[in-house]
């Protein structure tokens, strides 16, 4: 392979991100992150010396990913002059309903084949989470004193689901279920139900 084929780094640690995504942590072979990320066995160790090291890199890159495609996200249906609660379920369902995003939340799915057997996983998951739930309150501050009973109740439920996620991959549900609990719960409490 020449040197004009090599993928950048940061194209490799994606291709590792969507490796692990389309088909688990547990079922990855480091031979096949070898492959998509187009790296010899001692290129691979030497710039990422595990499997678990390279799945961290691909969090990181993951949560870059989802930042900037919630504040897309956010800017145009702001735009478009969306209600709140709108917003707020758009950006819950965005890693869920994503063309480009290949099995639903990535980080659902490490927490339902991982559970807590990766504490740094664990903790990086729990960062994710914690980021984009400051990101959700960013959005209800500055309307904080306007909301009515009904959107500041709506918005309170929907930042409760991840929590919820949390917990039930803690059951070792699996990725679909998960998938499909957060979809039901976030169309529900959209809905007032």
């Amino acid at each position: 392979m020449t040197n004009s084929q090599k993928l950048t780094p940061q194209a490799t640690t994606n291709a590792f991100m969507r490796q692990f995504w389309q088909h688990g942590y547990g079922q990855t072979t480091v031979d096949e992150l070898l492959t998509v990320g187009q790296l010899s066995r001692s290129q691979f160790y030497r710039q990422y010396r595990s499997k678990s090291v390279a799945l961290r890199r691909s969090l990181q890159a993951y949560q870059t990913i989802l930042d900037e495609q919630l504040t897309q996200l956010v800017q145009r249906d702001r735009a478009m002059g969306a209600p709140l609660t709108a917003i707020l379920a758009d950006c819950l369902l965005m890693p869920f309903q994503s063309d480009q995003w290949p099995a639903g939340c990535l980080m659902v799915n490490l927490m339902a084949e991982l559970g807590d057997q990766d504490t740094l996983i664990a903790n990086q998951t729990q960062e994710i989470y914690a980021n984009l739930q400051t990101r959700l309150v960013g959005l209800l501050a500055p309307a904080a004193s306007d909301l009515s009973v009904s959107v500041a109740t709506a918005a309170a439920s929907l930042m409760q689901v991840r929590t919820g996620l949390q917990i039930l991959a803690k059951q070792h549900l699996g990725a679909a279920q998960l998938k499909q609990q957060a979809m039901a719960s976030v169309a529900l409490i959209v809905r007032g139900d």
